[in-house]
């Protein structure tokens, strides 16, 4: 008997070792099948969530997250998800016991677009770009209390919305967007176009006024269309001129203008008529000088929505020196300059794809030299620099698509407000708008030196920074 515990004995310590690797390798609790378990336990938690950017790798019960989020917030619900994915989790339970959140926040989508359409028969359709999973949700549980069927959710999570309350503008124009039979509202980078048609005048107001009124750093512009007083509409090499004016004097000095400045075709199918509107003649002259150098689109003035509005497509020049006539000529009234900035071929191979490092050097050589310069003791551009205000925007856009421009500003409240100038212009021009940035080494030559649109050496005011996007 002693004998055969002795044999026993040394058969179980020989079979150990044996043991031993079979719990670590092929038992069902063994810790290389307890990874492989959480971890496609976690993979599919992801996929459920929607969450398609994350990826999961186990070291024993510890998960690490990794991949390009949307956002910060989109990083740590992946990592809420990851952690829950096999219940409570913890080394007691089997589960996993903590994340470690690698996750990095993706290369910012440029441009950045949402948009929400409202079709014939009521329903919503939202599509485009949201920062994260959460306002996604929020944005279809607004849709889905304003509008009379089943909201349509086409978005997508990515990074790159522009600071501020994102998701409040997005709702606001949902919110909007149901009030009319039917239209469209855009949230491009920091900009919100609401679009559609109406014959209520009240509605009409009520929306273009809610819209205007976004808190900054959004800005907001309603076009909706209705039946304005007075109208002009470029299409086909032709210009139509249409609606009522206060005198006949006022409706030759418009065909005058246009006449004078197009070269197409010119119909004239305005009226006179006595309205309710008054002092709204000046900005219609001023407006126009401009519309006769757009490729398409259309103008009106429209008492309802308190205004002017611009429609189409024109050279960035165009759009700077319309809006600056406007600000002096429109008086009470409102204008919209809801028109896209042309960039000619000429323009866009004469920037050429560049880096970073040219890209400054470029804008840089504009700003040094004649070619862009300002109104003495102003910060409105000269009318004779438009050719090389287009190339600016050329350059711009080109630049801005990868990298993030920044105005370094040396110099006096003159100097500020032309490089504020220079920033706004590049904004309407399609280009990301540049940061502002306050610097101070030495005296600045100020005014003087940019009104003849050149600088010297080192005491440029204005100087064009541009770096790689990192993050947001």
């Amino acid at each position: 008997m002693r004998l055969l515990d002795y044999l026993t004995g040394l058969v179980s310590l020989l079979a150990l070792p044996f043991i031993a690797w079979w719990s670590v390798n092929q038992s069902p609790q063994s810790a290389a099948r307890l990874e492989a378990r959480l971890e496609a336990k976690a993979h599919q938690a992801l996929q459920l969530a929607g969450i398609d950017w994350a990826n999961v790798d186990m070291d024993g019960q510890t998960a690490i997250l990794t991949g390009g989020a949307p956002s910060g917030d989109a990083a740590e619900e992946a990592a809420r998800v990851v952690l829950h994915s096999s219940g409570q989790g913890g080394l007691l339970f089997g589960g996993i016991s903590q994340v470690e959140n690698h996750a990095h926040t993706a290369e910012p989508v440029r441009p950045y677009i949402w948009t929400a359409e409202k079709t014939a028969d009521g329903q919503l359709v939202l599509s485009g770009h949201v920062p994260s999973k959460a306002v996604r949700a929020a944005l279809m549980l607004e849709a889905g209390a304003v509008s009379r069927g089943p909201a349509e959710d086409r978005m997508i999570v990515a990074a790159g919305a522009p600071e501020g309350n994102w998701q409040g503008i997005a709702a606001l124009a949902i919110r909007q967007l149901a009030e009319l039979d039917a239209g469209s509202a855009a949230l491009e980078g920091a900009v919100l176009t609401v679009r559609g048609q109406s014959m209520d005048n009240g509605l009409r107001a009520r929306v273009t006024g809610a819209t205007g009124a976004v808190a900054a750093p959004f800005r907001g512009v309603a076009l909706i269309r209705g039946v304005p007083l007075w109208s002009a509409s470029l299409a086909g090499g032709e210009l139509v001129l249409s609606g009522a004016v206060p005198g006949e004097a006022d409706r030759r000095a418009l065909l005058a203008i246009v006449r004078r400045a197009f070269e197409g075709g010119v119909r004239d199918e305005m009226i006179v008529a006595d309205t309710a509107a008054d002092g709204w003649i000046d900005g219609a002259k001023a407006g126009l000088t401009h519309f006769a150098a757009f490729a398409s689109g259309n103008m009106a003035f429209d008492p309802a929505i308190n205004g002017f509005t611009f429609e189409g497509e024109a050279p960035a020049s165009t759009l700077q020196f319309l809006n600056d006539d406007m600000l002096r000529a429109a008086g009470p009234w409102r204008f919209v300059i809801a028109a896209k900035a042309q960039v000619a071929d000429a323009e866009i191979a004469a920037a050429g794809a560049a880096g970073t490092a040219t890209c400054a050097e470029d804008m840089n050589r504009m700003l040094e030299s004649a070619s862009v310069g300002f109104v003495a003791g102003s910060a409105e551009f000269r009318r004779q620099d438009a050719k090389a205000l287009d190339e600016l925007a050329a350059i711009a856009r080109l630049c801005s698509e990868g990298a993030a421009l920044e105005l370094e500003v040396n110099g006096d409240a003159l100097t500020e407000a032309r490089a504020a100038a220079v920033a706004d212009y590049l904004e309407r021009s399609g280009a990301a708008r540049p940061r502002l940035a306050a610097i101070s080494y030495g005296p600045a030559a100020g005014g003087r030196v940019m009104d003849t649109g050149a600088a010297a050496g080192s005491d440029r005011p204005i100087e064009f920074t541009v770096r790689e996007r990192s993050g947001q």
